[in-house]
């Protein structure tokens, strides 16, 4: 926990934060091979509220409608719409991240369940997927396994920025 408040600055790690997004981009590529990877989380949103609530210097709000929109002209579908939910999203991991960073792992995994979840309750309302009673169950399922995909994430981008943070 006390690896969790050492301060460092967005722009000591500004190139790390710019290689994730776009792994991350890379990662949701996966999801337009078909409908039977409805199961994986947007990657893009986990490492934008993984950044936006470990760095107290930058809101990453305008990042989140600009990453929004590149989801949205990945998936082909309404302009804004990704943007819009990102935002929500964000904001509500700015307005606690200080309780947030505090956190353990495995705590900080139950939340990201929450925030998934609300990310497929806006999803479902905003661009009504059709969906088959087979892909019903990964739809929902999706939450959980983003909190597993948040434990890597989170502790392999825990290491990577310290590391950063100390050569500089």
């Amino acid at each position: 926990m006390g690896d969790n408040f050492i301060y460092i600055s967005s722009r000591q790690v500004r190139w790390l934060i710019i290689l994730s997004f776009i792994f991350a981009l890379l990662l949701d590529s996966i999801n337009l091979i078909g409908q039977n990877y409805l199961f994986l989380p947007p990657f893009t949103l986990l490492v934008l509220l993984y950044w936006s609530g470990h760095f107290l210097d930058y809101t990453y709000l305008t990042t989140a409608f600009i990453i929004g929109l590149l989801a949205d002209t990945l998936y082909q579908s309404t302009l804004g719409l990704h943007a819009l939910i990102y935002i929500v999203l964000t904001f509500m991991m700015l307005r606690h991240r200080l309780r947030f960073r505090g956190y353990s792992l495995p705590q900080q995994a139950l939340n990201i369940i929450v925030f998934m979840f609300i990310f497929q309750l806006l999803h479902l309302l905003m661009l009504t997927p059709k969906l088959d009673s087979t892909e019903q169950l990964s739809f929902w399922l999706m939450p959980i396994v983003a909190a597993f995909f948040w434990l890597l994430f989170a502790k392999l981008l825990n290491l990577l920025t310290q590391q950063n943070a100390v050569e500089k």
